[in-house]
């Protein structure tokens, strides 16, 4: 009996030393290094976001404009600001949930960091998340490409947020500091909130959140606004100790920040059972027209009504075919994706393709005209150069959102 474990030992010890030197390129075959090199006949890109949890309806809806994206360009069909008589490079995807979560974001990227047949990521979609995993894309050489992270600071390179991922992350959607900026005049010039007035503004205790209301509290405050700031986490759904107080300080409008856009709605119905008859407007996740319905409620949102874009009335046919109704939210991450493919494409140009290589055209990339009905391309911190600005939707009766002020 000692005799055959011994010699059953020293068989799964020797296979798994070869799968070992096989995998680790010890003594690796041709074939299995080339299987794990990047590659420009099927080049390998992941997309990322909450396709569960409480932002889950958002996640889907960028994974599925990422999707849609992906079989128009392997497809060859026309794709706005792809130049013409670019050579498409073949994409191959991986998908991964990260729930909004920042220990998932970064469990995820040190799985990407792992496989080297990976060029690019679009994502992370929540600052939070970026601020966990960016880094360890950023290590890896990764470029990343988000379509809904706004926070500031993840493009300052001297900032605790923006020195771990300085030079790797892009966004196409513009930062925090134009929303605060919008908001705030927004609800000053339109909303009748005056010198003197109280608003109520409110952070979802994370690294979104917190620095958009930090800055429009501080505009307030300077325009002679008094400002009540407010915190509550995502995860507590109870807003109606916040609902009694905005009565009772007579707030005239309330600002909150977050990235779940049921929250929203809870606050919004908690408020009017308080009898508060303020103005309330939400911000970027809050943007979900099948969550966040309450009439007469604002939406600002760094995304548009890409269904009213004369030019993409075919592409949106085609996803509204497959995949249902869009709530607009994952339309910038079509073009996360087509910055990608473009500088996937050039790089491939000559058969050959590092992330190193990746990552210096994702920074070169131009688009003439995109999706979003604007013209994109890249700030030397990775700020996106033109696109759109924030827009400012109000939820009519029948819970669409009409638009109220355009980007």
């Amino acid at each position: 009996m000692r005799k055959r474990i011994g010699l059953a030992l020293g068989v799964a010890l020797v296979a798994a030393a070869a799968a070992v030197a096989a995998t680790v390129g010890g003594s690796a075959s041709p074939a299995s290094a080339m299987a794990l090199a990047p590659s420009c006949k099927n080049a390998k890109i992941a997309l990322t976001g909450p396709y569960t949890g409480p932002a889950g309806t958002a996640g889907l809806d960028q994974r599925n404009w990422g999707r849609l994206f992906v079989s128009y360009w392997n497809g060859k069909k026309a794709i706005p600001g792809v130049p013409k008589g670019m050579k498409r490079t073949h994409l191959t995807t991986v998908e991964d949930d990260t729930q909004l979560n920042p220990q998932v974001a970064a469990t995820v990227a040190t799985k990407y960091k792992s496989d080297s047949s990976l060029l690019a990521v679009n994502g992370f979609s929540g600052s939070q998340e970026n601020v966990a995993g960016g880094p360890i894309l950023a290590k890896a050489g990764i470029a990343f490409v988000s379509g809904s992270a706004t926070r500031s600071s993840l493009t300052v390179a001297s900032s605790p947020d923006g020195k771990g991922i300085a030079g790797h992350f892009f966004r196409v959607v513009p930062n925090d500091n134009f929303q605060a900026a919008v908001d705030v005049k927004f609800m000053m010039k339109k909303l009748g909130i005056k010198k003197g007035n109280t608003v109520m503004t409110v952070d979802s205790a994370e690294a979104y959140s917190v620095p958009l209301i930090t800055l429009a509290s501080s505009l307030f405050r300077k325009a002679g606004v008094k400002v009540d700031r407010e915190s509550q986490p995502a995860s507590q759904t109870d807003f109606t100790s916040l609902a009694g107080k905005a009565v009772a300080v007579r707030a005239k409008g309330v600002m909150f920040a977050s990235q779940v856009a049921s929250n929203a709605q809870l606050f919004s119905d908690q408020l009017k059972a308080a009898g508060f008859n303020g103005k309330f407007i939400g911000t970027d996740g809050t943007f979900d027209s099948s969550q966040f319905k309450f009439p007469g409620a604002y939406i600002s949102s760094f995304s548009l009504d890409v269904t009213k874009v004369r030019a993409d009335r075919s592409i949106v046919a085609d996803f509204t075919h497959r995949f249902g109704k869009t709530i607009n939210f994952g339309a910038p991450s079509w073009v996360a994706v087509q910055v990608l493919a473009m500088a996937i494409s050039k790089s491939c140009a000559d058969g050959k393709v590092s992330r190193a290589e990746v990552l210096k055209n994702v920074r070169k990339v131009k688009m003439t005209k995109s999706l979003l009905g604007k013209p994109v391309a890249f700030l030397p911190n990775g700020d996106v150069k033109g696109g759109i600005n924030f827009s400012i939707f109000k939820i009519a009766e029948d819970h669409s959102y009409q638009l109220v002020q355009a980007g």
